[in-house]
């Protein structure tokens, strides 16, 4: 038996993490405490990333499991390959955990393959982060030392499960013949007792000791019905985001959660009447469909690209990736269909609220946040509020100048970010190292194929997105010079699963940022998933209806 199994059976391991964005989130502050958590008896550490477990090596010789969190189309991935294993292993690590789901992975390695080369290259154990008894049967057959339901409810076959289920710790142990972890749930010292008897080698116990603003949400949800004796009734609202493809509209209720989703395709080529038919398609839909489900709306949101006059509910300029769209009345159409109120943002702007309101900005108060793709967008949020400008222009982070008589942008000027840094600006890079690859594809596809490729460690991918980082280190520099913000956060397909090119953009930004080591940026790659656009204008409606 190998002997660091042997330290922790029936034993308590302590997850020492905190959630994107919570004051804990710091090395030297989770440091400590992991070594309060020694102190108390832990015999086990679970941390993630390579330097929170190097700083924790310092202080113990308990056994370390580690990870490395990542996204991918808006989820959560554990450790997605072997590089950020190996990064792990090097810092020390003792156990390695990834997610070895049944579901795809659109990024990343194998986790079968990363499992291989753990054992063989690292020579450390492998623990699998599961949903299901069937993942944990798979991951016992794929070489996984370890299996722990860590991921039941995370996915979307769990995702309506709730608590801690000792009987799945106990399928698993009998099924797959490998020790089992009990992670996930365990809120309680009862919990943690019920996990062992059900046969769980060990224990880890994360957010109920180690998060003091989870422990204190339990205290506040349980005295609230005597601080609010009467009970409030949920609110909803619609949120409508028109993008170029598509019209997308969902029912949003005040925690984000987005539900009766539809879509319908923009057809923007065709002209301003028919995006403003499919507009009305959407919203009728949805109505239709809180209709049937009985919920109450308050009121819609709608996100527009544009320079969008959110008092007048108009866009004030637009360009032609939605001809015709400049000068619309678009709270007035909307109206003709509905009494309920209506409010309009600009896409980039509402992003910025729905970040704030939902997502990694939560606890922010001075932030910027980027969009990047086909070009740039942004939003800039001053002590809580989104700053609009006195024609809805501001956050236009995209048309900065960083080139003297610099290439041709599309609004008319030269030198702009936005044609250094955009789905385009990728492409160009890549095809100058490899003017024979085959990336004629629509731009889109194109460039997610260079991104998967610099994922997949292509050196010529990679280059192109380091050429690309340099350019956007200057914009980020030149942002925090005037605004000076507590972080940027960075959305969009370009920058998914880029964890190597945020990390040269930060590094390269402070060099250029005027007292750039005392300062240095804090760039945050966004979660935002696929109706971010949607909760951004809801979050627009929400923060109208409650002002």
């Amino acid at each position: 038996m190998n002997s660091v199994l042997q330290s922790i059976y029936r034993k308590l391991i302590v997850s020492c993490q905190a959630a994107p964005n919570d004051p804990m989130e710091d090395t030297e502050t989770l440091r400590r405490v992991a070594r309060s958590a020694v102190m108390g008896g832990a015999s086990g550490i679970r941390l993630n990333s390579p330097e929170d477990v190097r700083a924790v090596r310092l202080d113990t010789k308990l056994p370390i499991i580690a990870i490395q969190k990542s996204y991918e189309g808006g989820q959560l991935r554990i450790t997605p390959d072997f590089a950020s294993a190996k990064a792990l292993a090097e810092a020390g690590a003792d156990i390695i955990a990834l997610d070895c789901t049944d579901r795809p992975h659109l990024y990343g390695e194998p986790w079968r393959e990363i499992v291989r080369r753990i054992h063989e290259e690292l020579g450390l154990l492998v623990m699998a982060d599961i949903a299901t008894l069937h993942d944990g049967i798979l991951a016992a057959e794929g070489g996984a030392d370890i299996v722990a339901p860590t991921l039941h409810g995370y996915t979307e076959e769990t995702k309506a499960t709730f608590g801690f289920h000792p009987e799945l710790v106990t399928a698993l142990a009998r099924e797959t013949g490998k020790p089992v972890i009990a992670e996930g749930n365990v809120s309680t010292p009862a919990l943690a007792r019920i996990a062992l008897e059900a046969g769980a080698w060990s224990v880890v116990v994360g957010s109920a000791i180690t998060r003091p603003g989870s422990i204190t949400a339990t205290f506040v949800e349980a005295i609230r019905p005597l601080s609010e004796p009467t009970s409030k009734a949920p609110c909803y609202v619609i949120g409508i985001d028109i993008g170029g493809t598509a019209i997308k509209s969902a029912v949003v209720s005040e925690d984000g959660t987005v539900q009766l989703p539809q879509q319908v395709p923009t057809q923007a080529s065709q002209g301003r009447e028919t995006i403003a038919a499919g507009l009305s398609t959407a919203l009728t839909q949805t109505l239709k469909a809180a209709a049937d489900a009985k919920l109450e709306i308050a009121g819609i949101g709608v996100a527009s690209a544009g320079a969008i006059d959110s008092a007048k509910g108009t866009v004030f300029a637009a360009t032609e990736n939605l001809p015709g769209w400049a000068g619309f009345h678009l709270r007035q159409y909307l109206q003709g269909f509905t009494e309920l109120p209506v409010f309009v943002e600009n896409d980039a702007q509402a992003a910025a609220l729905a970040e704030l309101r939902f997502g990694a900005a939560k606890g922010l108060s001075n932030f910027v946040a980027l969009t990047i793709g086909t070009g740039i967008g942004g939003g800039i949020v001053i002590d809580g509020r989104l700053v609009r400008g006195t024609h809805g222009f501001a956050g236009t982070l995209g048309h900065q100048t960083i080139r003297f008589d610099g290439k041709p942008c599309n609004c008319g000027r030269r030198g702009c970010l936005e044609a250094y840094v955009s789905t385009a600006a990728l492409i160009e890079e890549y095809r100058q190292l490899e003017p024979s690859a085959p990336i004629d594809q629509p731009a889109a596809t194109a460039a997610r194929l260079i991104a998967e490729r610099s994922i997949a460690g292509d050196p010529k991918a990679r280059h192109a997105y380091s050429q690309l980082a340099g350019y956007l280190a200057e914009g980020v520099a030149n942002i925090c010079n005037l605004l000076d913000p507590e972080a940027i956060l960075l959305s969009g397909g370009l920058i998914e699963g880029q964890r190597d090119f945020l990390h040269e953009v930060e590094q390269r930004s402070a060099t250029l940022l005027h007292f750039g080591a005392k300062r240095p940026p804090r760039l945050i790659a966004s979660a935002a998933g696929l109706y971010s656009g949607v909760q951004g204008a809801a979050a627009t409606a929400f923060d109208q209806i409650k002002s």
